[in-house]
């Protein structure tokens, strides 16, 4: 019951529910470009682009992040 007040108010709020989306090719076109020519750190990326450091891993090796 709680989770479901939640859910609720969460969706009053304008909160999306689910999975968070990826971000938009043009998005990692752009991630892929700027991290080879050396202008950002992965932690820098994540930080613009509001995701994890694996996400940006992910979008510049391709594939799964390896765990550490």
């Amino acid at each position: 019951m709680r989770a479901r007040e939640g859910m609720a108010l969460a969706k009053k709020n304008g909160k999306p529910k689910g999975k968070q989306p990826k971000p938009p090719e043009p998005a990692r076109r752009s991630i892929r470009r700027r991290y080879a020519e050396g202008e950002v750190s992965l932690a820098d990326l994540a930080t613009e682009c509001s995701v994890g450091c694996s996400t940006i891993h992910r979008i510049i090796h391709g594939g799964a992040a390896t765990p550490r």
